[in-house]
């Protein structure tokens, strides 16, 4: 017996395919993202790096899958050209996540990596305490 898909799981299919990664990309670029930290480096000339990636992601889609896009059934964009097109539009989105992040203040907690500071005493040369053993008494 062969099992039947009804025509709707293949357009949901499809749709999850599409908004499943645009949805993570926008969840990951609101709250996992401090642009607080982010705003300041791009300005200073990170936005260089940024578009030399999106540059070279889009020529590496376009080798990976050449082919052309036909937009609204209008006109029909070379390779490249759309893929140009699209990464830009993520990049679009990305920053675009990252001025809502900063006028509505979602931004994420801050997490120190940072080893606590030791603390300034004058028992620099005290000799440590002995290492406890499995049952708590000082080890041998």
């Amino acid at each position: 017996m062969e099992l039947v898909h009804p025509a709707w799981s293949d357009v949901v299919r499809s749709s999850v395919r599409i908004a499943l990664p645009i949805g993570l990309l926008i969840v990951w670029s609101l709250w996992a993202v401090n642009w607080r930290r982010a705003w300041p480096v791009l300005a200073e000339g990170g936005w260089a790096p940024l578009t030399l990636i999106g540059l070279m992601a889009a020529f590496v889609w376009s080798r990976i899958w050449p082919s052309t896009a036909t937009v609204l059934g209008l006109f029909t964009l070379p390779n490249l050209v759309w893929q140009l097109g699209g990464m830009s539009t993520v990049v679009g989105v990305v920053l675009l996540c990252g001025w809502l992040q900063a006028r509505y203040g979602w931004y994420p907690p801050e997490i120190d990596f940072e080893p606590p500071a030791e603390p300034h005493g004058h028992d620099h040369h005290a000799e440590p305490a002995p290492a406890a053993g499995h049952n708590g008494h000082a080890a041998l």
